[in-house]
């Protein structure tokens, strides 16, 4: 009886986690906004023609965006869409036309409607300095697949690698002269996410059956650390691997941020506190929060190619698993252990009966 009320209990506290979750997360948008969702996509730069010494262009943020630095004394012009001049990189800093169409354009990855009347191509350059350093990032629709659709050829063979876009071109100029920078988008097919959730299956599977144990506490202290531990490492590495602001990063991981607190103060609660049952309410709370942050809502992570992160794919991958099933596991251990086991009082012993008295009628 306890397992199916602990059962039904852990249901629907994931079922809110994971609704909290869709309905308040943003959308990714074009500039990283909410953070870089895993993909099979790949954006290469294959060179620039002709080569301009002390200027390099890479894909970052999954091909999301394009990165030029450019540390010359001469500036680097990147033209829009229309070979209209969008951006300038320069010993004064960056600079946005803003009569661009290309700046209406970019502000959506997947944008189908032409930019209003103001931004035109074709009106005088109107320089506006976005920052004062060497390199400019920028959304390019030239260089990532603009449909929400996978293409054709993915969908008829989803198990290979497919050019998707083939030899993709953003032109510069520089000092006057074209300057050619030549890109491919792939499809690179992700691996099999089976394997990672028969992982999660197991790790759930011994942290419930070793918190029926009477070393249950210590398990609990086991799998925070465990699920802390992991869950701070996923944010380390989303950090280092996106380019987004402060802010940006910040919003990305509030979930994450949040369950690594209360998981650390559900942590200190059950070592600390005499009656290990005082903290089960704290440790299924922490435990919902970094399954649902740190492994329900990357679960893309185990199928996908290409990962927004400074950690190798396989660890990133091992990181989420472990949190799936692990916080599963201990939201199961944790919910069974919130009632306390009735103490029964030990017989005393028993006083000696007496004789009974004879009473004369």
């Amino acid at each position: 009886m306890r397992s199916m009320r602990a059962a039904r209990v852990v249901a629907a506290a994931l079922l809110v986690g994971g609704l909290t979750i869709v309905l308040t997360a943003q959308p990714a948008a074009a500039h990283g906004v909410g953070g870089v969702d895993p993909s099979n996509y790949e954006t290469r730069i294959n060179g620039i023609d002709p080569t301009v010494p002390g200027v390099t262009v890479r894909a970052v943020d999954l091909g999301d965006r394009l990165e030029l630095r450019n540390t010359s004394d001469v500036d680097v012009i990147v033209l829009g869409y229309e070979d209209e001049p969008y951006l300038r990189i320069g010993p004064d800093g960056v600079f946005e036309n803003a009569n661009s169409p290309a700046v209406f354009l970019n502000r959506d990855r997947y944008t189908t409607e032409s930019a209003p009347p103001e931004y035109d191509a074709s009106a005088p350059v109107e320089w506006h300095r976005v920052s004062k350093g060497d390199t400019a990032i920028w959304h390019d629709h030239r260089a990532h697949w603009m449909q929400r659709n996978d293409p054709p050829q993915v969908r008829d063979e989803p198990g290979r690698t497919h050019v998707v876009i083939d030899d993709f071109q953003v032109s510069l100029e520089v000092e006057g002269e074209a300057v050619v920078v030549h890109g491919d988008v792939l499809w690179v097919p992700g691996p099999s996410g089976v394997p990672w959730f028969l992982l999660a299956l197991g790790l759930a599977a011994v942290v419930v059956v070793a918190s029926r144990t009477r070393i249950w506490r210590w398990v609990l202290v086991g799998a925070l650390v465990l699920l802390v531990t992991s869950e701070l490492a996923h944010v380390i590495g989303l950090w280092g691997g996106t380019t987004g602001d402060l802010g940006t990063k910040a919003g990305a991981s509030a979930y994450s941020a949040a369950g690594i607190v209360v998981g650390v103060v559900a942590l200190v609660w059950l070592v600390v506190r005499r009656d290990p049952y005082d903290a089960t309410p704290a440790v299924l709370v922490a435990a919902i929060v970094l399954t649902v942050a740190g492994g329900l809502s990357d679960l893309s992570t185990l199928w996908s190619s290409q990962l927004p992160t400074t950690l190798p794919d396989q660890l990133a991958r091992l990181g989420v698993a472990t949190t799936l099933g692990v916080g599963a596991g201990a939201v199961v251990a944790a919910a069974m252990r919130l009632r306390a086991p009735r103490r029964t009082d030990r017989p005393g012993p028993v006083a000696p009966s007496r004789p009974a008295r004879l009473v004369d009628s």
